[in-house]
């Protein structure tokens, strides 16, 4: 039987190196039914190089251009108006990590119910699913997207609770994960951000006692271990 679809959205701003490891290693997965959308956020040439490598092996299906940086929500949601219409599932995917295991959305799907699920856990208040690697029903996606008052961390915050909120669904994060997937994460940060980001990024000053609220009638579920 064939498997439900999946769209996955990775947006490329600079940092070559670890967009050429993220598209590369994604050719590891064991899945027969997915697409991968790059969204370039007005990367620098060398970028652009490798995301057009990548598309002329074949390694991503499309491959869309913005002429400035528009950031990470409003990047994913304009990445999102490229998907399959028959695409079932949406995962936002950063371009600064590396597939380790080839099984690695099949487990993530082995563990999925109605709502998202994610590689990866935030433990400070208030605890949530990581955004680098979030697996989301698309049309939970379509009908709530990323908040684009709120960049980064915060979009992917904000749309877990609203979904925790409004919909019969779950959130689950799992937290030992380094088996399937590794996140360079501070030490790709570097290559993606610039003074000039932070200060056009909107809604990063945010109260932590009222985020805090914004989860305070659903948790999401913490799974420690995907090792069998």
């Amino acid at each position: 039987m064939k498997k439900p679809k999946v769209s996955i959205l990775i947006l490329t701003y600079n940092a070559p190196r670890y967009v050429f490891k993220t598209l590369k290693s994604l050719q590891k997965t064991d899945y027969d039914n997915y697409e991968v959308i790059v969204f370039d956020n007005n990367s620098r040439f060398i970028t652009k190089l490798v995301n057009l490598y990548a598309l002329s092996k074949g390694w991503i299906a499309r491959w869309v251009f913005s002429p400035k940086n528009i950031l990470f929500s409003p990047g994913n949601n304009e990445a999102f108006k490229s998907i399959s219409k028959d695409s079932e599932f949406t995962l936002l995917l950063n371009s600064d990590i590396e597939i380790k295991d080839k099984d690695w959305l099949n487990n993530l799907f082995e563990i999925h119910e109605y709502g998202a699920v994610s590689y990866g856990l935030c433990s400070n208040e208030p605890i949530r699913a990581d955004g680098y690697c979030f697996l989301v029903d698309t049309e939970l996606y379509r009908k709530y997207k990323l908040d684009e008052q709120f960049e980064w961390w915060w979009g992917l915050t904000k749309f877990q609770a609203e979904i925790l909120e409004n919909e019969d669904s779950k959130v689950k994060a799992v937290k030992d994960h380094d088996n399937m997937i590794v996140h360079f994460g501070g030490a790709s940060r570097k290559g993606f951000f610039n003074t000039k980001d932070l200060q056009n990024a909107k809604g990063l000053n945010q109260d932590i006692e009222k985020v805090k609220k914004w989860f305070l009638n659903n948790k999401i579920e913490i799974v420690e271990s995907l090792w069998k």
